[in-house]
């Protein structure tokens, strides 16, 4: 886990939950859910990777209506994967990467 990387994914996410919540409740749930873990990155207090699960939010990708947003669930995905440990081989892999 890269903390720059990790702070820049946190900055990106955080930009597109402060722009859709005010006009979609589910994503300023989401905004909320994932706010304390956000500030964590931001101020490069995130030591150690969290576990996949320990990252809330997916759900509301896979089970609600945020996938109406593909960015928005992009700049989750970054955040999340680089909050639990960055890219590992096997997704670089699967991406075409060395």
């Amino acid at each position: 886990m890269e903390q720059q990387r990790l702070q820049a994914h946190a900055a990106e996410l955080e930009q597109w939950l402060a722009r859709l919540a005010p006009v979609d409740a589910e994503v300023a749930d989401l905004r909320s859910a994932l706010g304390p873990l956000l500030a964590q990155a931001a101020a490069g207090a995130m030591a150690v990777p969290l576990p996949w699960g320990d990252i809330p939010g997916g759900r509301y990708f896979t089970e609600g209506r945020l996938r109406r947003y593909p960015e928005l669930e992009q700049a989750f995905a970054r955040f999340r994967i680089e909050a639990t440990g960055g890219e590992s081989p096997a997704l670089r892999k699967l991406r075409g990467e060395t």
